[in-house]
């Protein structure tokens, strides 16, 4: 007898406590879904999967270049190589990508350990994706090559119906992917 399990796919993303409720909608949703709770593990290949797009897409957008050619995720954030092209100059950016949730109501995105050419315009780039993310995104005052995330508005973007309750996120990045949480505050908190 064969294993049903043995030609399946790892996921790419797997959520686990999940809590959600059900408030009085209006319009076209008599009920609104109110996440309370989720854990959310994205894996090292469905990084690559999303990362490969982002960088697709902002080389679409972009006026050089952009092409993913390495990405490892471990417990110190996403180590990412990109090959940047401009005419005939060629150039490979390598970061990392620390994440991290300040407060718990945001989640930040920082770009350290920067290794890139000086013709390459990070704030040009950086202002460039606040304007694309549609409200999801925006500059840290505090740090010029951070971007701060807030998750809730990101999945509205995308068109996730309901709403979080009032709560805190956490992140953390480890050889098994990146690990997103979400928790409603305690009542009375």
């Amino acid at each position: 007898m064969s294993d049903p399990a043995a030609g399946r796919r790892a996921p790419h993303i797997e959520l686990t406590d999940f809590a959600v409720s059900l408030e009085r909608g209006g319009g076209r949703m008599p009920l609104q879904p109110v996440v309370q709770g989720l854990r959310a593990r994205l894996s090292p290949a469905g990084l690559a999967a999303l990362m490969q797009s982002v960088i697709d897409e902002a080389g679409r957008r972009a006026p050089v270049g952009l092409a993913l050619k390495d990405i490892r995720v471990g417990p110190n954030g996403i180590d990412l190589l990109v090959r940047v092209e401009k005419s005939i100059f060629r150039s490979d950016l390598a970061t990392r990508l620390a994440l991290s949730a300040p407060g718990g109501n945001v989640l930040r995105v920082s770009l350290t350990e920067l290794d890139m050419p000086a013709w390459i315009p990070l704030d040009l780039l950086l202002d460039e994706a606040v304007k694309r993310g549609g409200g999801a995104l925006r500059r840290d005052p505090g740090d010029r090559r951070a971007l701060l995330l807030d998750p809730a508005a990101l999945l509205a973007r995308f068109g996730v119906p309901g709403r979080f309750a009032p709560g805190e996120w956490d992140v953390a990045t480890s050889d098994a992917g990146i690990e997103l949480g979400f928790r409603e505050f305690a009542p009375g908190a």
